[in-house]
Formats: structure tokens, C-alpha cells, sequence
């Protein structure tokens, strides 16, 4: 990326196993027993919902442990979409997540199921209405200097959109947040309601990744815990992967997205995987 270590390590923000809720519902496929025991080898949600702009597009966290927050609101804001058909197609607030959930400690890091429970309640409004003023700059000019860390701004979730827009029909919520137990769960959850948030560890050697599917070299440094957006899977020279979407802008990695191995928990990705169902109204 362009950054020291101790840097990177401060954009590292998922608090780990630990800080999830504990006793998540289980996925509404699982429960209806409504899982296809054979998804496709290759899937990718950008493609199947091309009408969808927020799956498809890289963000940028930057100097701040947000990482829980981007993962969460950019499955919820692709689920929106697919959900509302369209109707629903921006980018939902980074921003009330990080700086007002009270179950996270904002720019010094969260968990997956503390931005789905505050989607649930009090509810998200959408970018517009409430921006990211955390410092950024464009992918061309990464990386960013000075290198400063971001404390958490204060939150300022009032009922008013710094857009002029309608506060109350800017909120939208979610009417449940559940995990996803299993490789079959995720992929059918996936490709009926859209992207999931998930958290891993992250090593030392994952931070030069430029292309190809991510294992673990098995003696790196542990930096710390990071959320993403997993969007697909598919297959490449024979090794399983899981399609993420980054937060660190197209400068970093594959154009801002990874390759990492599925099916083996790589990196312990498969452990804390977490979405919600849209509450959409007709």
C-alpha cells in the first residue's frame, strides 16, 4: 500500500471474535431449508445485478480503523438495490455507522454484527445525507500524505441531511441481521440477496497482494483484524476463491479487489460472516 506497518495496522479495525453479538439468528435459507446444495462454480454479484452501482464500485476507509463499518453498509447498500429493484441504487451512510454505533469504538475499530444492529436500529440514511469527512484522496494520488491517523468525529445523527434531502426517507433499516454457518450458506445467501460482510486475520504478506488467489505463506506477522465485502467466488488454475471488495481504493491490490481461498476458512474469512435483510417497502 505504501505505508508503514504500525499505519496499516491502525486501518485494521475489527475487534475481533470476541466483540461479535453473540447467538446471531441463522440465515432464512438455512431455516426454510431453502439452500441449492450446488451453486454455481462462479458467481459474481456485480454482473448478475449490473443495475446495481454500489457492488461494483471500490470505497476508501482512510485513516481510520472503519473497516467494519465500510464491509456492513456496502453489502447493505448492494442489498437495497437488488431488494428495491433498483429504486434503492446509492451509497448508504459510512459515516452514522462509524462515528454513532454504540456498540463500537468508531475509527479504533468494531465488529460486523455491531453495523448490522445499527442498521437494524435506529436506522441508516445515505451518504448524501450524512458524508464520510474522514480525509481522502483520489487512487492516482495514493498514498495519502501526511499518513495521519483519524480519531473518530463526533457523531451528529440529529434528523437532518447535510443535503437539504428528507431525513426520514433518507433512514432506511434492515428487519434482520443474522451469520452465516457454512461455504453453502454464504453462496446462497449471495446470490439471492447480495453481498455479506466478513471479517479474517490479516498477515504481513497479504498487504503486497496484487493479483491471484490469497493463501496464507504460513509465516507472516498477524497485523490485526480486517471487514470486507465478499461479492463472489469462483475457480482460478484449480484453487476455490472468494471474491472481495476491499476498502483501501483501486490503488491497492487487484484494482482494490482480492482473491482468497475457499473452502479452508483461509485466515479464519469463513468464521464471521454476517449480513441482514432489507426492509423495503412497495
Amino acid at each position: 500500500m505504501g505505508h508503514s506497518i504500525e499505519d496499516v495496522k491502525s486501518y485494521l479495525g475489527w475487534k475481533g471474535k470476541a466483540a461479535e453479538r453473540k447467538n446471531l439468528d441463522q440465515s432464512p435459507l438455512s431455516k426454510t431449508n431453502s439452500l441449492n446444495a450446488n451453486p454455481p462454480s462462479n458467481f459474481t454479484s456485480s454482473t448478475h445485478w449490473k443495475n446495481c452501482v454500489t457492488i461494483g464500485t471500490i470505497y476508501n476507509q482512510a485513516r481510520c480503523g472503519s473497516c467494519w463499518a465500510f464491509g456492513g453498509v456496502e453489502a447493505a447498500s448492494d442489498r437495497f438495490c437488488i431488494a428495491s429493484k433498483g429504486r434503492i441504487n446509492q451509497i448508504f451512510s459510512f459515516a452514522a455507522v462509524t462515528e454513532c454505533s454504540d456498540e463500537a469504538s468508531g475509527c479504533d475499530g468494531g465488529s460486523a454484527s455491531a453495523t448490522w444492529d445499527y442498521i437494524n436500529n435506529p436506522g441508516i440514511p445515505t451518504d448524501r445525507c450524512y458524508p464520510y469527512y474522514i480525509p481522502t484522496c483520489p487512487p492516482s494520488q495514493q498514498p495519502c500524505e501526511p499518513p495521519t491517523f483519524v480519531s473518530t468525529p463526533d457523531c451528529w445523527y440529529n434528523n437532518t441531511c447535510v443535503d437539504g434531502s428528507n431525513w426520514d426517507r433518507s433512514i432506511q433499516t434492515v428487519s434482520s441481521v443474522y451469520g452465516l454457518n457454512s461455504v453453502l450458506d454464504a453462496q446462497n445467501d449471495i446470490m439471492t440477496y447480495g453481498p455479506i460482510e466478513a471479517c479474517f486475520d490479516v498477515y504481513e504478506d497479504f498487504l503486497s497482494y496484487k493479483s491471484g488467489v490469497y493463501i496464507y505463506d504460513g509465516t507472516s506477522s498477524l497485523l490485526g483484524g480486517h471487514c470486507v465485502k465478499i461479492s463472489g467466488w469462483g475457480v482460478e488454475k484449480g484453487v476455490p476463491y472468494w471474491l472481495v471488495n476491499n476498502s483501501w481504493t483501486t490503488y491497492w491490490g487487484d484494482k482494490g479487489y482480492f482473491k482468497i481461498q475457499r473452502g479452508t476458512d483461509m485466515c479464519g474469512i469463513e468464521d464471521d460472516l454476517v449480513a441482514g435483510l432489507p426492509t423495503v417497502s412497495s
